[in-house]
C-alpha cells in the first residue's frame, strides 16, 4: 500500500508580543506627608515647580507679563517689600518690554512703601500695569491698586479704606479719641491727670504728631496715583478723601460692586483670565501654607518674582 502523501507542514505560530505600556505616572506625595520630612530647600523647590506648572498649563498665555507677587497675608508691608518688588522688576523686565502683573494679597502696612511699589510697577510696565486681587488687598495694599491700569477682582476680592495705622491703632481713631478725651477733661478737670498718664503709656508725642500728618499724606499719595488716569483726574481728590476719611471701620469691605462705583467700570474687571489665574494660584498657596503651618509651624510669603521668591518664617513665639 502506497504511503499517504505528507500533509502541509504546520508553521509554528509565534505568541503575540506584549507591547510594553508606559508605567502610570506616580502621584506626587500629598503635601502634608511630604512636609513631615522635607527640608526647607526641598519645600521651596517643589512649590516653585508647582507654581511654574500652573503658569505653563494655564489656558491663556501669560508670557506678555512680568509676573510679580506680593503674597503676604499675615505680615505688614514695609520697605523690605518695596525693595523686593523693585529688585525683581529690574531682573525680570529691565528693558520694559513686558507689561507688569502683580498678584496681590495683603492686609496692608506702611503707606510710603506701598506708594513706591505702585509707582515702580507702573514705571516698569511696557503699557499696562495690572493688579489681580483674589481676596484681600486692604489699606496700604489698596493704595497700590489705585496706581494700576486694571484692577482684576474676584467675587471675594476686597479693597479697604486707606486709613493709616500707628502701631495697632488707626491714626484717625487716635485723633478722634484725643478729641473725646479733651472734651471729657474739660467737663471733668479732675480726670485730666489720669488720662494723661494713661495716654503716655500708649502713645508718644511723636506718634501723636504722626497721626496728624499721616492721614493727609495718605490722601496726597492716593490722589497722585489716581491722577495718572486721565478719566479719574477730575475726581482723584474726592476719591482719595473718601477712602481715607469716609469709612468708619478699618476692616470695611469695598467689594467689586463698590469698587466699580468708586473708580470706573473699565478699571475694575471681573471674570478675566488674570483673575481666573489668580484664583487658582491663591487656592494652591493657601492650601500649602495651611499644611506648612501644621507640619512645620512655619508660613511663607512670595514677594518679588512669582516663580521663585519664596520666603519662610516661624509662627512660634
Amino acid at each position: 500500500m502506497a504511503d499517504a502523501a505528507p500533509g502541509p507542514i504546520p508553521v509554528p505560530i509565534e505568541a503575540p508580543r506584549s507591547e510594553s505600556l508606559p508605567a502610570p505616572e506616580a502621584k506626587p506625595t500629598p503635601w502634608y506627608e511630604f512636609l513631615k520630612t522635607a527640608s526647607e530647600s526641598q519645600f521651596k523647590t517643589r512649590l516653585t515647580e508647582e507654581i511654574r506648572t500652573l503658569i505653563e498649563e494655564f489656558p491663556v498665555n501669560l508670557g506678555s507679563y512680568a509676573l510679580i507677587s506680593l503674597y503676604d497675608p499675615a505680615t505688614q508691608i514695609d520697605a523690605w517689600e518695596s525693595n523686593r518688588i523693585y529688585t525683581s522688576l529690574q531682573e525680570l523686565n529691565a528693558n520694559h518690554v513686558k507689561d507688569v502683573y502683580l498678584f496681590l494679597v495683603s492686609r496692608g502696612g506702611q503707606i510710603e512703601p506701598a506708594y513706591l511699589i505702585s509707582k515702580v510697577c507702573k514705571t516698569y510696565a511696557n503699557a499696562r500695569f495690572s493688579v489681580a486681587i483674589p481676596r484681600m488687598a486692604k489699606s496700604a495694599a489698596t493704595l497700590i491698586a489705585l496706581g494700576a491700569d486694571e484692577v482684576h477682582m474676584g467675587m471675594l476680592g476686597e479693597l479697604g479704606p486707606i486709613d493709616p495705622q500707628v502701631g495697632d491703632l488707626p491714626a484717625l481713631g487716635v485723633k478722634r479719641a484725643l478729641q473725646t478725651i479733651a472734651g471729657v477733661c474739660e467737663e471733668y478737670p479732675g480726670s485730666s491727670s489720669a488720662f494723661a498718664q494713661y495716654m503716655a503709656k500708649k502713645l508718644t508725642i511723636e506718634q501723636i504728631g504722626y497721626c496728624e500728618r499721616v492721614s493727609e499724606s495718605a490722601v496726597q499719595y492716593a490722589e497722585r496715583l489716581l491722577g495718572k488716569r486721565t478719566t479719574l483726574r477730575g475726581r482723584a481728590g474726592q476719591i482719595a478723601k473718601q477712602l481715607v476719611y469716609e469709612y468708619k471701620d478699618h476692616g470695611f469691605v469695598i467689594d467689586v460692586e463698590e469698587a466699580r462705583t468708586l473708580l470706573e467700570d473699565d478699571m475694575v474687571i471681573t471674570d478675566s483670565p488674570e483673575i481666573q489665574f489668580a484664583e487658582k494660584l491663591y487656592q494652591k498657596l493657601e492650601q500649602v501654607n495651611m499644611m506648612f503651618g501644621i507640619a512645620k509651624h512655619r508660613r511663607f510669603t512670595i514677594v518679588g518674582d512669582l516663580r521663585s521668591d519664596i520666603f519662610t518664617y516661624s509662627t512660634e513665639s
